[in-house]
């Protein structure tokens, strides 16, 4: 299926969701839990984001590409809900405290347990 110039509307329009989604999600656990750290509201929304990307990537792929729902939700809405950069930036705040064990279980959980999230998703979705 080629979604041609559309494909950067699906995908705008996933994001911007996706973001606030994201944003969201940080002002409620703030809210629920006051005093709790970013880095909870991230480590949440990465791992939703990656398990929803599992099921994503087997529910909406042609030929191992995104189809338009693929684009939206795929790319947009989970590229819009996780968030890489804030992850590195909490690593980056914690090794600047010296907080060393603490970036190592937040950097090595993130990474295991987003991978795990992701096939989790391909599980339920019914691809191997």
């Amino acid at each position: 299926m080629n979604v041609g110039w559309m494909g950067f509307v699906w995908v705008g329009l996933g994001g911007a969701f996706g973001s606030m989604v994201r944003y969201g999600v940080g002002r409620l656990l703030g809210w629920w839990i006051p005093g709790a750290s970013s880095m909870l509201g991230t480590g949440l929304v990465n791992l939703v984001g990656s398990f929803l990307l599992g099921v994503v990537v087997s529910v909406c792929t042609v030929g191992g590409k995104p189809n338009g729902w693929g684009l939206l939700l795929g790319v947009g809405f989970c590229g819009g809900l996780t968030t890489f950069s804030t992850l590195a930036m909490e690593l980056a705040d914690l090794l600047i405290a010296k907080r060393h064990w603490e970036m190592i279980g937040l950097g090595l959980g993130s990474l295991i347990l987003g991978i795990a999230a992701f096939g989790a998703g391909l599980w339920l979705a019914g691809k191997p």
